[in-house]
């Protein structure tokens, strides 16, 4: 069990030594959950902005000067060595330090994590992802750079993809077959609209809240969007070989009871033409105002079915809602508890070598970007959260034969023409940046993904 593996690191004083990139709420978080944790510490962490960092570990009761600065790689060796907690600014110094077992990368942004998690692997570090933005760009490319160094490359439990995943896990490993799995969402009718401006004020955060867990209001608009939505299930059909729908999924709304049924082949009352995709469960009512009597809300859900008639009365009687012409049944959790669980992730790359799922070499769904109002030529996109794109879930072939551009390569692109609000962007109508680390490996990956 890992909690006895790890009671053995630390009667042994060989702590998992683990990097963090990015203190925001989840950074900060998983460093307060470690700090509760035996065997395992956050021997370094990296951030652009210091104060994060200190102030991430500082929450975590670790005495003020104990924490040291590092300038130099050296140094940062040296810190660690000596069990001292160490700030660096530079993501990559972290990436390349040998003296860590796992790096998390947990800073948002599809460029530099994708940089990170590159230079970490290619190192021979275990990379914990909890950067869904660059997953979704190059996940496979990431992937197959940590087969071929004998790492894990991994999704994080805690967050919705990884927590879903954990249910389809147990749902194959007992032979039952997934017809949909995603997760809830809170989703008004105005939230496609929602930008950064007016971000704080939709989830009531105080400016010390904001301040207090370092909390990034860009990231934030992708969760009220339907950005973040998305992105994760694109992340989650990868790992799990499913795949959406329709574009954007059906994403309707419906109480608990309502799933199995409405997440059912059209032919059995359902909406879905296929089994095996990633879905949304919608808590607001179809008014896109009022919360639903009885919904997921954040939670995460399965769609099992069973052919065996056992099976089927035996998920009947105790308990599960039931769809599918009585043939599919609802595993759900009411809750995912973001950082709490995430250093389960850590545990299993260093104990078992094993990802809390993981993108496959070839991705079955792909996260476009899409214009968030009417855009004009010589506009800059300023890819999730942002003011100009959303980004939905897509058939990965289908963004292939149609050219469509991918969400994380939507950051510092200039349209060459003008794009209508709800139009899907296409690698033809931007200019990229060819300074972007991330689009020079989007680039190989494509080179080697079969058409």
């Amino acid at each position: 069990m890992i909690s006895q593996l790890l009671a053995r690191r630390a009667a042994n004083a060989n702590p998992i030594r683990v990097g963090i990139i990015g203190t925001g709420k989840f950074g900060a978080g998983l460093v307060a959950q470690i700090s509760q944790m035996q065997g395992m510490n956050v021997a370094a962490i990296a951030d652009i902005n210091p104060h994060n960092a200190r102030y991430a570990y500082l929450s975590s009761r670790v005495p003020p000067e104990e924490i040291r600065t590092a300038e130099t790689g050296a140094e940062l060796e040296d810190a660690i060595r000596a069990d001292k907690p160490v700030i660096v600014e530079d993501g990559l110094a972290l990436a390349n330090c040998e003296s860590l077992d796992v790096v998390v990368e947990a800073t948002g942004l599809p460029d530099v994590g994708a940089k990170h998690a590159y230079q970490a692997l290619s190192n021979h570090k275990h990379v914990v992802m909890v950067n869904v933005e660059a997953d979704v760009t190059v996940g496979p490319f990431l992937r197959r750079t940590a087969d071929a160094a004998g790492v894990v490359y991994s999704m994080v439990d805690g967050d919705q993809p990884g927590v879903t995943w954990n249910i389809i896990e147990w749902a194959r490993s007992l032979g039952l077959e997934i017809v949909a799995a995603g997760r809830g969402t809170l989703y008004y009718a105005d939230d496609f609209d929602g930008t950064p401006n007016n971000t704080a004020a939709r989830f009531g955060f105080t400016p010390e809240q904001i301040e207090r867990r370092t909390i990034n209001l860009k990231m934030f608009n992708s969760f009220r969007d339907g950005t973040k939505a998305q992105v994760e299930m694109t992340a989650l059909a990868n790992a799990a070989g499913l795949a959406p729908d329709v574009r954007g999924m059906h994403e309707p709304s419906v109480n608990l009871e309502e799933i199995p049924r409405r997440f059912s082949l059209r032919e059995e009352g359902g909406l879905l033409h296929q089994h095996g995709v990633v879905e949304l469960a919608n808590s607001i009512a179809e008014d896109g105002e009022t919360m639903l009597p009885n919904p997921l809300r954040m939670g995460v859900f399965a769609v099992v079915r069973s052919e065996h008639p056992f099976t089927r009365e035996d998920l009947a009687s105790y308990g599960c809602h039931m769809g599918g012409d009585d043939n599919n049944f609802l595993l759900y959790r009411p809750y995912h508890l973001v950082a709490v669980p995430a250093p389960l992730s850590i545990a299993r790359a260093v104990f078992y070598n094993a990802p809390t799922g993981s993108c496959a070499p070839t991705p079955t769904a792909e996260c476009i970007a899409v214009a968030k109002r009417d855009l004009r030529a010589g506009e800059e996109l300023d890819g999730g959260g942002g003011y100009t794109v959303v980004g939905l879930c897509e058939k990965a072939p289908i963004a292939r034969q149609e050219g469509l551009l991918p969400l994380g390569l939507a950051y510092q692109a200039l349209l060459k023409r003008d794009v209508a609000k709800g139009t899907a962007i296409g690698y033809a109508d931007v200019t990229l940046n060819e300074d972007s680390f991330v689009l020079k490996m989007r680039r190989l990956q494509d080179d080697v993904t079969p058409p």
